[in-house]
């Protein structure tokens, strides 16, 4: 393989990973602002009481649903009087004093949650989830993760100037007096013979 090729391939690869990484962090980006402004929100899974259906550090799209359209069996994200929100799966809706409940359960919990709580309290059914989006949507918001990201961009805009630059040096067309010495030229040298 030539020098020419093996840039080639270098400079495609480059040109891949710049591409990727723009094309996803306007994705994470879409997904963190336009995504919930369009009425579906998303929240972070930060513990594993709901695997393996949702691991830990995904992201769960809502859909925003009426409260009589709450099945048992739905996974839901509720928010609890004290600001608290998680996410579990609906076992069982019963309604105490005239006030309807759900009873709610993580997967991976051995018994339903101790408290039940109100319907009016579920954010939305969980419609989409995102295995691990979540470790780089949470990356993504803070100071680091922006920096990061933009270290990275720069640092693949520098290696496609150097290796632009690298092109620019080396000539299309060699003269053929230029590109090897005969061997009569190096009859003088003794270490030539």
């Amino acid at each position: 393989m030539g020098m020419r090729s093996a840039q080639g391939i270098t400079r495609r690869l480059l040109e891949s990973l710049l591409l990727a990484l723009v094309a996803g962090t306007l994705a994470l980006v879409a997904l963190a602002h336009l995504v919930p402004a369009m009425g579906h929100p998303v929240f972070i899974i930060r513990s594993g009481s709901m695997t393996p259906a949702i691991p830990v550090g995904g992201a769960v799209v809502l859909d925003l649903q009426p409260a009589d359209d709450i099945r048992v069996g739905d996974v839901v994200t509720l928010r609890l009087d004290d600001g608290a929100i998680f996410t579990h799966r609906v076992t069982r809706l019963v309604s105490v004093q005239g006030v309807a409940d759900v009873e709610t359960k993580g997967d991976a919990n051995q018994g339903v949650d101790p408290t039940l709580t109100p319907l009016d309290h579920v954010i939305g059914r969980v419609a989409l989830t995102l295995p691990f989006v979540g470790f780089l949507l949470a990356g993504l918001a803070t100071p680091a993760g922006y920096a990061t990201i933009l270290l990275a961009c720069l640092t693949l805009f520098a290696a496609l100037w150097l290796l632009d630059e690298d092109e620019a040096l080396v000539p299309t067309h060699v003269p053929s007096s230029v590109a090897a010495p005969s061997r009569r030229r190096l009859r003088f040298l003794p270490w030539a013979r």
